[in-house]
């Protein structure tokens, strides 16, 4: 069985907030096709985000954050360095 992910969730690359997106949509019993109804977004720039396309419209992105109720935190490096 897949495990869903833990948060807070550190995203270092466009593939783990597509991660997050899809793995809160389905916690939530959501297809695609719903999440771009409620958001006025396509199917397929859902699958893009979630399949980790580098070149996404990051406005559109934050749409789905909300949508789904998460929240994305910029915060300053800290001197601990992941190994």
């Amino acid at each position: 069985m897949k495990e869903n992910i833990q948060y807070p969730y550190y995203i270092r690359l466009v593939k783990y907030l597509g991660k997050a997106i899809q793995d809160t949509r389905k916690t939530k019993n959501m297809r695609q096709s719903d999440l771009a109804d409620i958001t006025g977004t396509s199917v397929k720039f859902i699958s893009d985000v979630e399949r980790g396309k580098e070149t996404i419209q990051m406005d559109k992105a934050l749409v789905l954050l909300r949508a789904l109720g998460l929240k994305l935190y910029v915060t300053p490096d800290s001197i601990e360095t992941e190994e």
